[in-house]
């Protein structure tokens, strides 16, 4: 077990306000470094950063007339 990912999985979950079983921990900190390098790809790709995504859901209500179709 990597001491250093450990304490940081512990921090993050102190933070959260979690305490998992010593199995849960072991497992969350064998799960850790994956997960922060799918995070981080996330935002590794700098020309896309501000761009919108490809779809959008607009909440706004329109109205369709039934009766006129």
């Amino acid at each position: 077990m990597d001491n250093d990912v450990a304490a940081r999985v512990e921090a993050l979950l102190l933070g959260a306000g979690l305490s998992p079983t010593p199995d849960e921990l072991a497992r969350l900190v064998v799960a850790y470094p994956g997960h922060r390098h799918a995070i981080d790809s996330l935002y590794a790709i700098d020309d896309v950063r501000y761009e919108s995504p490809g779809a959008i859901f607009d909440a706004a209500p329109t109205f369709t007339d039934w009766a006129s179709e």
